[in-house]
């Protein structure tokens, strides 16, 4: 069966059959068991084919390292020894003779590995790899990078190049290799850049992204997709900075030559694969890969972008991002119904979105929209029922709350604003918290605390100062008949709080500076306000006693 499989899973297999039958021998030879077929088989020395006999450890080690790790060295030595000697030939001004030399040499390479492909299988890959390697140099050479160059039409020899780097791919598709797909990845991405004008390099470089995806989702070529999504956005990078590769000086690009349309649309290409994620997605690394490296890429260049090419575009930019990247989150949880995905897209969306705010609004009506915006991530997160969400957004909303008080000076609207958002994020939570599979009320806890403080703050600021005490007790009186309507017994306690917090203030700061008309209503109607909860409180213990008696 291990013969079907394509070259690279069968040398796996062969490997892992191998120590399975050193496993099963020793362990038999430990516990005295009489040895099976199979550890018969590996302690009489029969060896799987094209693996090394199994005496030992060390000498398995030395097998390994002298097959496969010779292999590589043996020929990226021979590799670089013909570049050299293709390179001396070509300054020596016979740029003909280093091409024949250099096609020679790579036609010949290739012979050897497929005539070594069944009997020195490692080997062989690696001398296949070289040899497409070395005619696509040789191609190379023949226009870019040299003073007198066999081929002068840039045209003609842009198209060569373009071939070398497609030969490699269709073989490895003919032969089902994911490794070798690897090498016309970088070939192709090169000869993109190559390329040295703006719609045609980001064409091929979006192509590419486009065939990646493809190959992930018709033949399981995650691995390969999780090497583009990173050597994309390093191409992208890579224009951004003036191409050095086609001989311009490192330098930020002309804000025309790199349209950022380009960049969105690979973003999107590479949100594709999510759409069809199953639930064991959530355990294979190299697909959750691909979601935070779409992300983190996509978040880099637009940041490199935005600081060389487009800062006075921060927002409008920003806008789009967030646009593109909740849009692929609300897709993805409508399709599927997997939350890593879909959370991941939305996180670096409100991020985005905060940048946004920040730079269309002025400080501090800025905050009263980021506020906003605290509310609408929570209910996304009931949408999504995900817990990450919410702490992200916990996070989010203690941040922006600390940078307001930092760096901002009070406004009315902002702090009433900030404890509405905490209140009604705190309800939502305690209203859905089934739907959120919250086995804690700590963020809650956390929501209510800020609307405790931020109310205080706000009425600080916002009522004349002799009337600060009596806008805290009726505070208290709103927490306290919240309570009786909700029966939840948490407002009764942010009640009791805020009573001590007036009593504190009336001692503290009201003592000294208030007249005495304002005084005597303060005191009167903080005592009466006291007086009635305790009254409560009795009833409350008499109840309880009553109901134990029965």
């Amino acid at each position: 069966m291990s013969e079907n499989l394509p070259d690279p899973e069968r040398e796996a297999v062969l490997q892992s059959l191998h120590r399975l039958e050193i496993r099963i021998a020793r362990l038999e030879a430990h516990l005295g068991m009489p040895a099976s077929e199979s550890s018969s088989a590996a302690d009489g020395g029969r060896e799987v084919a094209g693996l090394p006999s199994a005496r030992g450890d060390k000498e398995e080690l030395e097998q390994r390292i002298g097959e496969y790790g010779l292999a590589w060295a043996g020929s990226i030595v021979s590799l670089l020894g013909f570049v050299f000697l293709m390179t001396y030939t070509l300054n020596q001004g016979y740029s003909l003779l280093s091409a024949v030399m250099g096609y020679a040499a790579a036609s010949g390479v290739f012979i050897l590995a497929r005539v070594w492909q069944r009997s020195y299988f490692y080997l062989s890959r690696i001398l296949m790899s070289a040899s497409l390697l070395l005619g696509y140099y040789t191609t190379l050479r023949l226009h870019y990078y040299a003073a007198n160059p066999p081929i002068e039409n840039r045209y003609f020899a842009f198209v060569l190049v373009l071939l070398f780097a497609v030969i490699p791919f269709c073989l490895a598709l003919k032969i089902g290799s994911q490794a070798l797909a690897t090498l016309p990845v970088f070939l192709g991405l090169l000869s993109a850049l190559l390329g040295d004008a703006a719609h045609v390099t980001l064409t091929l470089v979006t192509l590419q992204a486009l065939l990646a995806v493809y190959l992930a989702l018709r033949r399981n070529w995650w691995r390969l997709l999780n090497l583009t999504i990173v050597l994309v956005y390093f191409t992208h990078i890579l224009w951004l900075m003036n191409n050095p590769f086609a001989g311009h000086p490192l330098r930020p690009a002309a804000a025309s030559q790199y349209p950022l349309v380009y960049l969105f649309l690979c973003a999107a290409i590479f949100a594709w694969p999510t759409l069809f994620f199953s639930r064991e997605a959530t355990t294979d690394v190299s697909r959750i890969g691909i979601v935070f490296l779409n992300c983190l890429g996509c978040s880099a260049v637009l940041c490199l972008a935005v600081l060389a090419l487009f800062p006075r575009d921060l927002a409008t930019i920003a806008l789009a991002a967030c646009t593109l990247l909740l849009a692929c989150s609300v897709v993805q949880w409508l399709k599927t119904h997997q939350q890593f995905a879909a959370t991941a897209y939305a996180c670096f969306s409100y991020i985005a979105l905060s940048i946004a705010i920040y730079r269309f609004s002025l400080v501090p009506d800025a905050f009263v929209w980021l506020a906003l915006q605290s509310f609408l991530v929570v209910s996304m997160a009931l949408w999504f029922r995900s817990r990450t969400l919410v702490v992200v957004n916990v996070v989010i909303y203690f941040g922006m709350l600390l940078t307001y008080w930092i760096s901002s000076p009070p406004s009315n609207v902002v702090n009433f604003c900030f404890a509405f958002v905490a209140l009604l994020s705190a309800r939502v939570m305690n209203w859905k918290k089934a739907r959120l599979t919250l086995r804690t009320d700590g963020l809650r806890n956390l929501y209510l605390a800020a609307t405790f403080v931020m109310v205080l703050y706000a009425l600080y600021h916002a009522v004349p100062a002799s009337y600060v005490a009596l806008s805290w007790t009726a505070t208290a009186v709103g927490y306290f008949l919240l309570s009786l309507l909700l029966k939840n017994v948490k407002y009764r306690w942010m009640s009791l709080f805020n009573l001590l917090a007036t009593v504190l203030y009336l001692f503290l700061v009201d003592l000294a500076r208030l007249e005495p008309g304002s005084r005597v209503s303060a005191f009167l109607v903080l005592g009466l306000m006291a007086v009635g909860i305790s009254l409560f409180y009795a009833r409350l213990r008499r109840s309880a006693a009553k109901q134990i008696q029965r």
